[in-house]
């Protein structure tokens, strides 16, 4: 009777693994209690640290409407180790001979002696002092340094190792009060970097923009997307789609001419609206207005202006914020924007001397000297930026000019310097380089890309002695704003095989960095399109490092003839409210007959078949019939929400990855790509239900909320669990038989 109890025991383990919930990730709550944030919520996994010496080190970022409290703390959980010759061992409790020192925002707050054993508790209270961060972007910063001399005697077997659990963490208690409103902090506090509780940012446009309106509403898009390199949560809403809810718990910025914000009447603002506009003293009417204040629906949210009294002062506001460098006034939340002068860099003169200079030195870049110290690895990051449609000449190359300490160990120190992931030199110092020396590191031009490149240099300092830590301020390498990379510059051959190729987004509309070479083709009344025109121009925002941002927008109902022939174009919203789409139609990969939202695909092997109502995204790319130089991509949807889901494809790196051809259909579940000109691909497409002469695929369900597939291993998991259980009760069964019978 045991056995079978301890069988059946076993097969409901079985069945345990095979029907175990999954635990939820933990979320975090700001409901003003104290915030315990562990370092796996912060991104950080176990840490293991070996003697005699290591560090590391721990960034993130924290709201920046709390206000912090007596009573913060870090708790280390700590697994301490010694491998040592020693008669007598170590026991667990007993000192190993090391210690910890913990800094926070380079205070130190704590020398910690470690003890032997398993995920032992250290509390450390972090004073308040320790709590105001010291990077520019606000971030906060732990840094850890093992310290285990013993480990350097070497009459001794004395070896240190520590690992520092990802369930160590933080307590902070804090109350929320206003963020600190500064215009000339921006990006902060509309978006705050690694932060754990990142918040929503809405732009909010009038429910009937002007044209001018809506271009500066891309503008602004694109300039958020670049500040928060596409990590800011970020949508666009009309006036009427504002909730109370988005109202209380997003960061608001309102954008149009004074006369459209009537919500911001009664707000407190550094120049309040009145009947007349901006109470802005000394303002002219074509002037742009932008100003930063608290949200009077939650004092913890910030709310931006964006205005003017003009459509030209509101498009000069949007391009001053897309600039970054904003100057006040005597209010810092207040600037008064008289004028704009974007680059004019036109595709057809993109030239060594209209794109960029040929030689950049670092201070060029905006870098001064880079000092790399300590003991170990540390790293110095150089971002630059190469014109889309300009290739690196044969002869590029970087003069580094360095200098270092001469009580290095020059023969375990040294420099490697990598360009976009891959290793292009590498250098090694020497008493005659301590005095200053120039290295040149040639540059294959295939390493240099288009648009943002990254120069990573890291250092490998050691002192003569593994145990040398008293030495380490001693141990440094400078790399001075001297070094000068040199990169003549050229046009690239056209290739509009490649151009014209849907994996090539976001190219040739981000060819440029102030975006001028790119306008958007709009619907005058669909704010659905407008939010989906706004998650583009975010994105490519993001791509481009430029100065002010120049990309253009209008209504599809008066698309002037300079903007048909003279800029790449992007045209989102229903084919049906496109007048465009339809002038397109002798052009576009897969037409769409007038008032319909299907496209038809020829020459295709495999008709699709889909419900009327079924949204599907549809992305389309062609050479402009205005210009064959210029680029069309269409971003179209059979509904609103399939216009999304073609949006979508383009924002998403994952759903992006998998564009190419001409054409792709993005549904809810799946995208289909093919390439018109070939035929190859993905097929045609049938709206009628009834009709269809090829072979059919499997509509997709249009509803998102539906379950995600199964996985393909489930099935065959749950076959064999369901043997095994029946292999153990039968077995059972038989033994105790035959006990029964023995007795």
């Amino acid at each position: 009777m045991k056995k079978l109890i301890y069988s059946l025991l076993i097969a409901l383990l079985l069945g345990g693994l095979m029907f175990s919930p999954t635990t939820a990730s933990p979320r975090f709550q700001t409901d003003g209690s104290p915030a315990i944030l562990s370092f796996a919520m912060l991104g950080q996994t176990d840490i293991l640290m070996r003697g005699p010496y290591s560090t590391t080190n721990l960034r993130f970022g924290l709201p920046l409407n709390w206000a912090f409290e007596e009573g913060a703390n870090l708790q280390l959980v700590i697994t301490s180790n010694l491998v040592t010759d020693a008669a007598s061992p170590v026991g667990d409790g007993q000192p190993i001979g090391a210690s910890l020192n913990v800094n926070f925002n380079r205070n130190q707050i704590a020398l910690i002696p470690l003890t032997a054993g398993q995920n032992i508790v250290y509390d450390i209270p972090i004073p308040p002092d320790a709590l105001v961060p010291r990077l520019d972007d606000g971030r906060h910063v732990l840094e850890l340094l093992l310290d285990a001399d013993t480990d350097c005697d070497p009459n001794l077997l004395h070896q240190t190792s520590i690992s520092i659990s990802s369930a160590s963490q933080f307590t902070f208690p804090y109350t929320e009060q206003t963020p600190v409103i500064d215009l000339e902090q921006l990006p902060r506090p509309i978006f705050q970097r690694d932060s754990i509780y990142p918040v929503d940012a809405a732009l909010i446009v009038p429910d009937e923009p002007s044209a001018q309106e809506m271009q500066a509403a891309l503008i602004a898009a694109a300039g958020l997307g670049r500040m928060s390199d596409t990590q800011l949560p970020f949508s666009l809403l009309s006036s009427s789609q504002i909730t109370e809810e988005i109202l209380a718990e997003s960061n608001l910025i309102f954008l149009g001419k004074a006369e459209n914000l009537s919500l911001l009447r009664d707000v407190e603002l550094p120049a309040p609206l009145s009947t007349d506009g901006f109470d802005a003293q000394g303002s002219q009417p074509d002037d742009g207005i932008l100003q930063l204040a608290p949200s009077p629906w939650n004092t913890g949210r910030a709310l931006m202006v964006v205005s003017g009294a003009t459509d030209a002062g509101v498009v000069k506001a949007a391009q001053a914020l897309s600039y970054g460098s904003i100057q006040t006034v005597s209010d810092t939340n207040l600037a008064i924007v008289t004028d704009v002068a974007p680059p004019n860099i036109e595709d057809g003169s993109i030239t060594l001397d209209a794109a960029t200079s040929a030689t950049h030195t670092f201070r060029d870049l905006g870098y001064g000297v880079a000092t790399l110290a300590g003991l170990g690895r540390s790293e110095f990051v150089v971002d630059f930026y190469v014109t889309p449609g300009l290739i690196a000449g044969n002869d590029s190359y970087l003069d580094l000019v360095f200098n270092n300490s001469a009580l290095l160990s020059f023969e375990r120190s040294g420099l490697n310097v990598s360009l976009n992931g891959n290793l292009i030199g590498s250098l090694r110092f020497s008493d005659e380089t301590a005095s200053t020396a120039t290295q040149r590191i040639k540059i294959s031009p295939s390493l240099v890309l288009p648009g943002s490149n990254q120069l990573r240099l890291q250092a490998e300092l050691a002192a003569p002695s593994n145990c040398g830590l008293a030495e380490a301020t001693n141990l440094w390498a400078s790399v001075l704003p001297e070094s000068t990379l040199y990169l003549p510059l050229q046009q690239a051959p056209v290739d509009f095989n490649t151009v014209q190729n849907l994996n090539a987004y976001p190219y040739p509309f981000a060819n440029i960095p102030t975006l001028s070479n790119t306008a958007f083709i709009l619907p005058n009344n669909n704010a659905a399109s407008w939010a989906v025109a706004s998650e583009i121009a975010f994105g490519l925002g993001g791509r481009v490092r430029g100065a002010v941002i120049d990309l253009a927008a209008v209504f599809d109902d008066a698309v002037p003839e300079d903007i048909r022939s003279s800029r790449d174009l992007i045209v989102v919203g229903l084919p049906s409210e496109l007048a465009l789409i339809s002038e397109l139609k002798d052009s576009l990969p897969a037409p769409f007959e007038t008032g319909q939202n299907i496209p038809v695909v020829d020459n295709q092997q495999v008709s699709y078949r889909f419900p009327p109502d079924t949204s599907i995204g549809y992305l389309q790319l062609l050479v402009s019939p205005w210009n064959s130089s210029r680029t069309i991509l269409a971003v179209v949807g059979s509904t609103n929400d399939g216009v999304g889901l073609a949006g979508n494809a383009l924002s998403d790196p994952v759903l992006r990855s998998r564009l190419a051809g001409n054409f792709a259909l993005v549904s809810a579940e799946n995208i289909s790509v093919a390439d018109t000109r070939t035929g190859l691909g993905m097929g045609g497409i049938a709206e009628n239900p009834e009709v269809i002469s090829e072979p059919v695929v499997p509509e997709p369900n249009p509803s998102p909320t539906v379950p995600a597939a199964r996985p393909a291993w489930i099935l065959p998991a749950v076959g064999v669990l369901v043997f095994l259980i029946l292999v153990v009760l039968i077995a059972a069964l038989v033994s105790s038989r035959r006990d029964s019978m023995r007795s």
